[in-house]
């Protein structure tokens, strides 16, 4: 097989990587998102509520499909529903953002069939990145998976739309 070269031209890594420019997709929220869409018939069909500013929550009764193991939640589902809470806190400062990274420890197992709640907070917002936190709560109040995320917003982030902590 023969070696594919690379271009020769000088390439700015940053770039690649969005640092350099403003997003230029738009993001319209739709009804077909797996966790929170009202008209994807395979979806989880979440009800996300806006308690505080730059905060979000949801509960689930989790599937029994979602089994990785017997009897435990698949790891991806926790890190799914870890993610989509935590762009919700972004959308309750009013900010459209994409992941950009995250990072999710799992503390317990979560049984499949069983009760939870999703909580995320938005807990740094500076230019376009916002630094969020989630937490997955058994049926007793146990955190059974924490999570770390940074988001970068579609927009700059307006000052007034921060959260407290951030001003």
């Amino acid at each position: 097989m023969p070696w594919i070269m690379a271009p020769q031209y000088p390439v700015d890594s940053r770039a690649c990587l969005g640092y350099l420019s403003p997003m230029d997709a738009t993001i319209d929220r739709d009804k077909l998102c797996f966790c929170c869409g009202t008209d994807n018939e395979r979806g989880l069909h979440l009800a996300i509520t806006y308690p505080e500013k730059g905060a979000a929550e949801s509960t689930l009764e989790v599937p029994l499909w979602f089994s990785g193991w017997k009897d435990m939640t698949h790891g991806g589902l926790l890190t799914t529903l870890l993610d989509e809470i935590m762009a919700h806190a972004c959308v309750g400062i009013s900010q459209k953002a994409v992941t950009a990274e995250i990072t999710v420890r799992f503390q317990k197992a979560v049984q499949t069939g069983s009760s939870i709640r999703i909580v995320g907070k938005v807990e740094e917002a500076r230019g376009r990145v916002l630094m969020t936190r989630g937490w997955i709560y058994d049926a007793e109040g146990t955190v059974a998976a924490e999570a770390t995320a940074r988001f970068i917003a579609t927009t700059r982030i307006a000052r007034s739309s921060a959260p407290e902590s951030s001003a």
